[in-house]
């Protein structure tokens, strides 16, 4: 059985993989992926336990690379254009690190080809203890940090919406995801395909400083967008005149 639901239909176009993040789904992707449909075909992935994918009560960030991969070879895809937001982009980094052949540009958006630093991994495992009792109090402040506060005044519904959803998801698929999060190791290394970095700088979840050296350590391209961690849905006109999908 599949650890991830998949949604795609091909018309011979070039593919788009989308992957969301932690409490998110693909539905996240909708004001985006209208404007890319008439030029891939787009294939939409939701992580364990996350919109119609089964609850898993364990695996690893390279488990659903691995996964994908398989996906790609069983539905003869050569490669796709990877754009992984927060943990779908922890996801993206390591299977651009593990099958570079299958893709064609990796798209890290609020994400990170490094590990977690030791005080995010504290922050988790706090997380991880406390979370059997109070599972929707952690639910709503983890949300409630995505956002800036001015996207909190102009975004209401959209993360109301969100704390929701999130709220319909098992223990299990919360605590895996975050065990996933923290054990994930660095990515961060030659990388044989292009990899661009868009992130908000007022992103509280990544600091600044943690992407600025990555993008000196590894030379790649950033974009900033004066935004928190959900630019997929605060900021979706401003993300994709950052990107640039070439074949």
């Amino acid at each position: 059985m599949n650890k991830m639901s998949y949604s795609f239909s091909s018309s011979n176009k070039p593919v788009l993989l989308l992957l969301h993040g932690f409490l998110g789904s693909k539905n996240q992707w909708t004001a985006m992926s209208k404007l890319w449909v008439e030029q891939f075909d787009i294939l939409y992935i939701e992580l364990p336990g996350h919109g119609q994918s089964p609850s898993l009560s364990h695996y690893s960030i390279s488990d659903l690379a691995s996964e994908i991969s398989e996906f790609l070879i069983n539905n003869a895809i050569d490669k796709v254009h990877f754009i992984g937001h927060s943990m779908g982009g922890y996801v993206g980094a390591a299977f651009a690190k593990a099958y570079p052949q299958q893709l064609f540009s990796l798209t890290l958006l609020n994400s990170i080809m490094g590990p977690d630093s030791t005080a995010r991994k504290v922050m988790r495992d706090r997380a991880i203890q406390l979370i059997d009792r109070f599972q929707n109090a952690y639910i709503s402040m983890a949300i409630n940090n995505l956002f800036t506060p001015l996207e909190h005044e102009v975004y209401k519904d959209i993360i109301e919406n969100m704390r929701m959803v999130s709220s319909e998801m098992t223990l299990e698929t919360v605590m895996a995801a975050l065990r996933a999060m923290r054990d994930r190791p660095s990515q961060l290394g030659h990388v044989s395909v292009p990899v661009h970095y868009i992130y908000g700088n007022r992103d509280t979840v990544i600091d600044r400083s943690v992407i600025d050296a990555e993008l000196n350590k590894l030379g790649f391209k950033g974009s900033s967008i004066d935004g928190g961690h959900m630019l997929l849905l605060t900021h979706p006109d401003e993300v994709i005149s950052k990107i640039h999908l070439i074949d």
